[in-house]
């Protein structure tokens, strides 16, 4: 199985990194639609795309008015759209409204609050859970195969609420848009800062760490110092655009 990370910053682009979007091409699983959602097209081998986002901020659903042409020239023939109902109805009112983008493509919607946990797709099950510390909230997710896992957690603070649900992980795609001397930035607008995603990893057994959902403000090799912290969590690392990770 295959993980891409289209898109690891946050917010906004920059020269280096997208906003969030994350793909598994063998089972057309998408996880966010931010502005990295203009790579999906040509890495479909399923036809049928199943998008699953995180909540309804613009640096997670703009890709989503991306998928027209795609879907008029036969490269992606359906679309299935998982999200709890704040996050459907918000891309209803405010993305596709009629000022600012008319034409909603023809969306399968399927609301998290009416399925079962997991949702199977194919070889994989699709559990999730509520992240409440960022505004509006947030949605967990956790991808499990016969022989491996791995979560996305976007968009909060570690809060203590969601420790379990990644215990033990092979991979563990973390927001981390602060460095610990902007600990009082993140407090305020309900993201993480290093230190506590390390201490997080490190508390829940996970095998390996990688940083998402980057200031995009911070552009070097190592945007997040993590050389510095390596006693903390030593098998952690910062996600760039366009890794492709191989998982078992």
């Amino acid at each position: 199985m295959q993980l891409h990370l289209l898109g690891t910053g946050g917010y906004h682009p920059n020269e280096i990194r997208h906003t969030a979007c994350l793909m598994l091409p063998e089972q057309g699983i998408v996880l966010d639609a931010g502005t990295a959602f203009f790579r999906v097209a040509k890495r479909v081998k399923n036809k049928h795309l199943k998008i699953f986002l995180t909540h309804p901020h613009w640096d997670h659903i703009a890709g989503l008015t991306y998928l027209i042409v795609p879907m008029l020239n036969g490269q992606i023939e359906k679309i299935t759209l998982y999200a709890n109902r704040y996050t459907i109805n918000a891309i209803k009112t405010h993305l596709f409204a009629e000022p600012t983008f008319p034409h909603m493509p023809d969306f399968e919607i399927v609301l998290l609050e009416d399925c079962k946990s997991p949702i199977q797709i194919e070889n994989c099950n699709i559990h999730w859970t509520n992240l409440k510390s960022h505004p509006g909230g947030s949605i967990g997710y956790r991808i499990e195969s016969v022989q491996s896992s791995f979560c996305y957690i976007s968009d909060t603070a570690v809060d203590g609420s969601y420790t379990e649900f990644i215990q033990g992980t092979d991979l563990l795609i973390h927001e981390c848009y602060f460095l610990d001397d902007m600990q009082d930035w993140a407090e305020k607008t309900g993201h993480s800062y290093k230190t506590e995603v390390l201490e997080l990893a490190r508390d829940a057994d996970v095998k390996k760490l990688l940083m998402t959902h980057i200031d995009p403000e911070q552009t070097g090799d190592d945007p997040l110092c993590l050389k510095k912290e390596s006693h903390i969590f030593p098998n952690a690392d910062t996600a760039r655009d366009l890794m492709v990770i191989d998982l078992p």
